[in-house]
């Protein structure tokens, strides 16, 4: 396993860049494993444990956001201009950092310095990945295959994570504190494959001021119509895919499940978004990509529908179908907004594009937090199939204006 990831490396003086950099691939999947939250199956139930509510839920979220949104772009500017391999390292400590306060954290207080260190860790894994990938690959002239080894890269950190999640509900029911133990060695593990990545020297990278950088990046966005079109659909997916994100262990408990069976649940939903995102690039060749992201969009209209009036069983299939439209959305539109950009702006646009999901996010998880508290879960997800579906009308609208 060792070999493959890359970590026992043989020095000689015959070895290739190409090779060298073939070994970010490896490094990446690995990576990408590792800094999975593997506490996600009960961290709502955990809150509630420690006596907050939905709307005081809905604070941490709406922090977490923030946090995010303000060092979003520089985040990325700071990948561009220092290197994509710090950003990653950086992000590892921050999680790690999260991790930590979840496990000593017993109030609201410690919860919301968690949520602080995460928003910052998103920063710097924004579309850093992507982006180190592509140049990769554009380094080995294989730039073609990025839908593929990001779809992968998907699939292979979910599976695993997967495997990882059916354990925690039961290691939480012996012990509440123990799965954020089991985060903070994952994210060291995460550190330590970080060192080894191999950062592609971009020729044309720019060396302005971060001003200058975010507004070019924001004009090529708004100047490309295949880049503007995946980074507006993939704001609005990707924002109520965080909102319903935090609403999912309550849905669960709604449905019937006992908690001791959640694990099964978020194995499920990792390896099916990995399967949502591994098709996509098998799917291209029989439809357009405008066809294929308007299925995409009809799958989380089913599945907040099933949230609203669905009961046992159907509110855990409506679950597991979000998941992979999460996925499937999710390598479409990247690799569509990637083709749009240049090399030399990738990471920054990348992080505008995760923080115009960050602050759609913000919004909406404050408002239905509240709307939860006062009709419920299941009847603030009728509110939220309203408002996605005018989100998208809008969107609409405004993409066939800009033609």
């Amino acid at each position: 396993m060792f070999h493959a990831l890359g970590f026992i490396s043989h020095p000689s003086k015959d070895i290739s860049m190409a090779a060298v950099f073939e070994r970010n691939i490896p490094l990446l999947y690995g990576y990408s494993i590792f800094i999975k939250r593997v506490s996600m199956p009960i961290i709502i139930i955990y809150f509630l444990l420690n006596n907050l509510n939905f709307t005081q839920i809905g604070i941490l979220a709406a922090v977490m956001a923030i946090a995010s949104l303000v060092t979003e772009v520089h985040g990325g500017v700071f990948a561009d201009k220092h290197g994509k391999k710090t950003s990653l390292m950086i992000h590892s400590v921050f999680g790690l950092l999260t991790m930590f306060f979840y496990f000593i954290g017993d109030s609201f207080t410690y919860f919301l310095v968690a949520s602080v260190m995460y928003g910052l860790s998103s920063a710097f894994i924004s579309g850093t990945r992507q982006s180190l990938m592509y140049d990769t690959l554009l380094k080995l002239k294989k730039e073609a295959q990025f839908k593929k080894h990001n779809s992968r890269m998907v699939l292979y950190s979910h599976v695993v994570n997967a495997l990882v999640l059916l354990t925690i509900p039961v290691i939480y029911t012996f012990n509440t504190k123990l799965p954020f133990l089991i985060g903070i060695g994952f994210f060291v593990i995460s550190l330590i494959i970080a060192f080894f990545f191999t950062e592609p020297e971009i020729k044309s990278r720019r060396v302005g001021l971060p001003k200058g950088r975010i507004f070019d990046s924001f004009k090529e966005i708004s100047t490309n119509k295949v880049a503007l079109y995946a980074f507006v659909i993939a704001m609005i997916t990707g924002a109520f895919t965080y909102m319903s994100s935090n609403f999912i262990q309550p849905l669960l408990q709604i449905s019937g499940l006992e908690i001791i069976y959640f694990g099964i649940v978020y194995a499920l939903m990792r390896v099916i978004m990995g399967v949502g995102g591994e098709i996509t690039h098998r799917l291209e060749r029989y439809a357009r990509v405008k066809t294929l992201v308007l299925f995409g969009v009809i799958i989380f209209l089913l599945s907040f529908a099933g949230f609203y009036i669905g009961t046992g069983i159907a509110i855990i299939l409506a679950v597991l179908f979000l998941k992979f439209g999460e996925g499937y959305n999710r390598i479409i539109l990247e690799d569509e907004l990637n083709k749009g950009i240049k090399s030399e702006n990738r990471t920054t646009i990348l992080s505008i594009s995760n923080l115009s999901k960050q602050l759609t996010n913000a919004i909406l998880v404050f408002s239905f937090g509240i709307a939860a508290d006062i009709v419920g879960v299941q009847g603030m997800f009728g509110y939220a199939l309203i408002v996605f579906i005018v989100f998208i009308a809008f969107a609409m609208l405004f993409l066939k204006c800009r033609k």
